[in-house]
């Protein structure tokens, strides 16, 4: 195969050179001693506007910073961006890298050292794909949070509040204490057949809203599904759990429902415990259930905690 060697004649630089220079990538030529020597449309726009000199890229970098042009850097200080890329320049024959100018565009730099010193560098404008990227990833991130949210409340679901129970467990040996309140709304079959779903609805999302305002920033809040609730409190001790559960029940005001302002009191039954060394989340839950269905038991209204082996006792009841 014979090789082709390119034709170096005047037409051929000449137009070479006009291609270059009319071209949407960026293209620069540095020689040896960081001296500019070519720069196209492009690059003259993306980091000299009206500069006149000196062309040497240290000085090409500050004017840039000075006048608004160029790569964007972070902390505003052009004199440390020079010294942390300086040594990385010539650090390697051929480099390719991203990065973003001041004006929002995204380029993909393509950076060669030639035999003799000099740097070349071209730059593709790849701002569309950027943007496609944070949209995605926008997407994904949206996408992420619609799986793990109860549409009507805005909590975590049974999913997630399960996987923030797995992770609390996980961690509890470097906290000194975690407990786990499972709370179910009272006679809430009888609301939904006397007053519709919407009524229903209307409870949930408001006992939501009330709790979240009366826990902790660290405790988390989900819904199990249907009228029931997992709160898990990382950090609090049995006694301290069942005030932070009173504290939410003597806190909670009627629901307000429709325009027509239709006050609805409903109430709930809750369940405590607190997690053992060995717990799952099996085991924990099924403790905390079973609290639950001795405050049930007892006439609703009221919380009950539960110890391994031991019966429920009532810790608190509101008539």
């Amino acid at each position: 195969m014979t090789k082709f060697v390119p034709d170096l004649g005047d037409e051929t630089l000449q137009a070479l050179v006009e291609a270059l220079t009319e071209s949407g990538q960026a293209v620069s030529l540095y020689d040896a001693e960081d001296r500019l020597r070519y720069a196209n449309k492009t690059y003259q726009g993306m980091f000299l506007g009206g500069y006149e000199g000196p062309y040497t890229f240290t000085e090409i970098l500050r004017n840039a910073a000075k006048h608004g042009l160029g790569v964007r850097i972070d902390d505003h200080d052009v004199e440390a961006f020079i010294a942390r890329t300086l040594p990385r320049r010539r650090s390697v024959p051929r480099k390719a890298f991203e990065t973003d100018l001041v004006d929002g565009r995204w380029f993909w730099m393509d950076h060669t050292i030639l035999p003799n010193g000099w740097v070349l560098s071209v730059g593709t404008d790849i701002t569309a794909l950027k943007h496609n990227e944070k949209t995605l990833r926008m997407a994904h991130e949206e996408a992420l949070v619609a799986a793990r949210t109860d549409q009507l409340t805005g909590l975590p679901n049974r999913r997630h509040i399960f996987e923030l129970l797995d992770e609390a467990l996980t961690s509890k040996g470097t906290v000194s204490s975690l407990c786990v309140v499972i709370i179910d709304i009272d006679g809430f079959k009888a609301i939904n057949d006397t007053y519709g779903h919407d009524a229903g609805d209307a409870v949930l999302a408001h006992f939501a809203r009330v709790c979240r305002e009366r826990v902790r920033g660290q405790d988390h809040l989900g819904r199990m599904g249907g009228e029931e609730f997992l709160l898990i409190l990382p950090e609090v001790r049995l006694a301290d759990a069942v005030l932070i559960v009173e504290r939410i029940r003597k806190g909670l005001p009627p629901t307000r429902l429709g325009a027509g302002g239709l006050e609805l009191p409903y109430t709930f039954s809750a369940g405590v415990t607190e997690a053992l060394p060995r717990d799952d989340r099996v085991s924990i839950l099924q403790r905390a259930d079973h609290a639950l269905y001795a405050a049930k038991a007892d006439g609703r209204n009221c919380t009950k905690t539960s110890f391994e082996g031991e019966t429920p006792v009532t810790s608190a009841h509101v008539f």
